[in-house]
């Protein structure tokens, strides 16, 4: 069992129970599968095999359905919970293609589809437990797509790496570089959090200081008559 399916499993209650924690997280998926398609469409266009280029394409026609399901069920659960915080669909190209080139790019591709197949079917064993078969059927939906996506990714991977060592490599080269994209994003999510933490404390230290100053050495109006 991967860490994102043990993690799925542990947090599901905690993520899917609350109407207003389920629509966040599913805005995230939409604004991941925006994300995704921006990138599949610059990959289109960069790619030097016609045929490549066709399935990105169609890849990227998917994930635009699937940031639209996502986000419809998203704004839902959020009226249900009275919350109006969820902003636009609407991501960044993190322009992977020109990032890793073509063969990592395909694996990094491969990976993310594998890993989102693993978590989705944890979360539709978990809506099916707790009777919510609307939620269910959204991620069966998408799971379906997923899987081909899987497929075409690591075929397409086979075959521009030549051989399957090569192939493998890639993986694992791609595979460090998230660990490692990773690290260092969780490290600026902790210094912002860090930082925000000290400079409260400052302020909070600081406004007592500025009462003993003020008792020390109290504010006198009118002049000062320093004499002849």
């Amino acid at each position: 069992m991967s860490a994102t399916v043990l993690f799925a499993r542990l947090l599901n209650p905690l993520v899917w129970r609350r109407p207003g924690h389920a629509a966040r997280k599913l805005h995230g998926f939409a604004l991941a599968e925006h994300g995704s398609l921006l990138d599949l469409r610059l990959a289109a266009r960069l790619s030097e095999s016609p045929i490549r280029a066709a399935a990105y394409l169609k890849h990227a026609d998917d994930e635009a359905r699937h940031a639209q399901m996502f986000g419809k069920r998203a704004l839902q659960l959020a009226r249900e919970a009275g919350d109006a915080g969820l902003g636009p669909v609407r991501a960044d190209c993190e322009q992977l293609f020109t990032t890793l080139g073509e063969l990592d790019f395909l694996a990094f591709v491969h990976r993310g589809e594998a890993r989102a197949i693993g978590q989705f079917r944890c979360y539709i064993a978990y809506f099916e437990g707790q009777g919510r078969e609307r939620d269910a059927s959204l991620f069966r939906a998408i799971i379906t797509d997923e899987t081909r996506h899987a497929d075409y990714t690591k075929a397409l991977l086979f075959e521009l790496a030549g051989d399957p060592a090569a192939a493998r490599k890639a993986l694992r080269r791609v595979a460090r570089w998230e660990a490692w994209r990773s690290w260092l994003r969780a490290g600026r999510f902790i210094a912002e959090r860090v930082y925000l933490i000290t400079m409260t404390v400052v302020y909070l230290l600081a406004a007592p200081l500025s009462l003993l100053v003020r008792w020390a050495r109290p504010v006198v109006g009118g002049w000062i008559s320093k004499g002849p």
